[in-house]
């Protein structure tokens, strides 16, 4: 399958921090939004590693390492991190865009002999970014405890944990200019960012989405704009008015959300620049007593010369177009319209106004945009975004939490 970006050259980005300090959150969030635009991206860890190797005690993180002082735990976790640098290369090597390593990255020798590594082994064209997540806030340290060490051992206490980390943290080197790498420093997730170095399209882009990443949980709804003539008429696209269902459909939404939100009126609502997403949004953010954000990013798929066809003209107009699509849904447009990969790109920067927002977020948009967010949050592999069911006067709930996304359906009658 066609990419919808391509690197002229392979990227690894470096993930460098002490334990909690939100280093796999980053490259969890990272992987997924460039997987999301098109490269075929991968994180290499030592967990990674310790979960593919059968042999180990899985119920020691060697990641963290419980006992940084037994030798013998110490040698288990350069293998790990080794084991991931050369995973990390072999996938590079073959059919791999970008790679995440979250390794052995914590002084300046342990950089120095991953940069020798990469330059002896991959005989290839490539780039390094690093990232570097400081934090001295206790409370996100103890936050990040919580919801990602304790999670996986439950036996181990608090106070253990912290004392491992200080220990580690007496032989930890932070990034300096003096190293020649090029990198951002996130402290105190994002209270403060330095970049040096910086160089090119895609790590200024990958610096742009850091920019706008925090660890605050929220809901994000994603709604397709109600019922409208065109529905009971089986058209595509058009920008018609909401019918009269659909103008109650709306009421409905609004008395949910009174409900859902209980008061608050700290949401975000976007929508299209559509007639039947404004109608909608406007009719909800009345009964909030919000107003819309409306904007052309969310406007719905176009479909071109079919665009207020129905479904039988189609296929009696233009057969071709419609085995075309079925044998390639992602990349297909009908002539002068729009596909999957293009929308993708449109509301790109939609999904960098929602991971700014601290505050819940309302997105009332069309289908084959909420397709694409929704395949965002979830991981979905790009393909399979034409097949997502996004159904008509249904409230989808996500909460995106550490390393998934927490998701829930209300059907609105």
């Amino acid at each position: 399958m066609q990419q919808y970006k391509k690197t002229q050259y392979k990227l690894i980005l470096v993930l460098v921090g002490l334990p909690a300090r939100g280093k796999t959150h980053i490259s969890y969030k990272l992987n997924r939004y460039l997987n999301w635009i098109g490269y075929k991206s991968e994180i290499f860890s030592i967990k990674g590693a310790q979960q593919n190797d059968a042999q180990l005690d899985q119920n020691i993180d060697y990641e963290l390492e419980i006992d940084p002082g037994n030798q013998q735990f110490a040698e288990v976790r350069q293998h790990l991190s080794s084991t991931a640098a050369q995973q990390l290369v072999t996938f590079l090597q073959s059919d791999g865009d970008i790679a995440l390593y979250n390794g052995l990255t914590s002084t300046k020798a342990d950089r120095q002999k991953l940069k020798s590594f990469f330059k002896e082994t991959l005989k290839l064209e490539y780039q390094t970014f690093w990232i570097e997540s400081i934090c001295d806030d206790p409370q996100v340290i103890l936050n990040n405890i919580n919801e990602s060490k304790l999670s996986r051992f439950k036996d181990k206490t608090i106070e253990q944990f912290m004392n491992h980390i200080n220990v580690l943290a007496q032989h930890y080197e932070s990034l300096e200019n003096t190293e020649n790498l090029s990198y951002i420093k996130l402290i105190n997730i994002g209270k403060l960012v330095k970049v040096h170095m910086l160089e090119g399209y895609l790590c200024s882009k990958i610096v742009s989405f850091l920019l706008n990443l925090h660890a605050n949980n929220r809901q994000i709804y994603l709604v397709r704009s109600c019922q409208t003539e065109y529905h009971l008429l089986d058209k595509i696209g058009g920008d018609p008015e909401l019918s009269a269902a659909g103008k109650q459909n709306s009421q409905q939404l609004g008395d949910y959300f009174i409900e859902e939100l209980k008061g608050n009126k700290n949401i975000t609502l976007f929508t299209s620049q559509m007639k039947r997403g404004i109608q909608t949004a406007e009719i909800v953010g009345e009964k909030l007593g919000i107003k819309a954000l409306k904007t052309k990013n969310l406007d719905e798929i176009d479909y071109g010369i079919c665009d207020g066809l129905t479904v039988k003209e189609i296929a009696a107009k233009y057969p071709k177009q419609i085995k075309e699509r079925k044998a390639n849904p992602l990349e297909f447009k009908y002539p002068r319209g729009e596909s999957f990969l293009d929308v993708i790109h449109r509301v790109e920067p939609i999904i960098y106004e929602i991971e700014r927002s601290r505050d819940p977020v309302l997105i009332i948009a069309h289908v084959a945009v909420l397709k694409c967010l929704y395949a965002y949050y979830h991981c979905n592999q790009i393909s399979e975004i034409p097949n997502i069911d996004i159904p008509i006067n249904c409230v989808i709930k996500l909460v995106p939490i550490p390393y998934h996304c927490l998701e829930s359906r209300v059907n609105i009658k």
